[in-house]
């Protein structure tokens, strides 16, 4: 894979936008910068399920756990909508917020 992506964003600033461990030592940040199979669609699918799983965690005041989260996100439809929107230049704070804006529009 090479470092440029659409825009002009590289591979590494994509990975500094969903882990913005600053000033500090990042295990996650350095494993992903050396793996070369994961390219940043992925990153920013499994970073918007990791905020999802968050805030489903608050709601239903437990952890749901990788599983749990992996699942909810597909069967509620955010994958799909994740796909739909889905533009390498986005960061994923607004990309996230564009997933979940669908559900908040269809009274879901």
């Amino acid at each position: 894979m090479g470092e440029e992506t659409s825009n002009n964003r590289t591979h590494r600033e994509v990975i500094e936008d969903i882990c913005p461990c600053k000033g500090k030592y990042c295990i996650l940040k350095e494993i992903v910068l050396r793996e070369s199979r994961v390219d940043d669609r992925m990153l920013e699918q499994i970073k918007c399920i990791e905020r999802f799983k968050y805030e489903e965690s608050q709601r239903q005041r437990k952890d749901i756990g990788w599983n749990q989260a992996n699942l909810l996100w597909t069967i509620n439809g955010h994958a799909k909508r994740f796909a739909e929107v889905y533009e390498p230049w986005m960061r994923n704070g607004t990309l996230y917020e564009l997933v979940m804006s669908s559900k908040k529009e269809d009274g879901l």
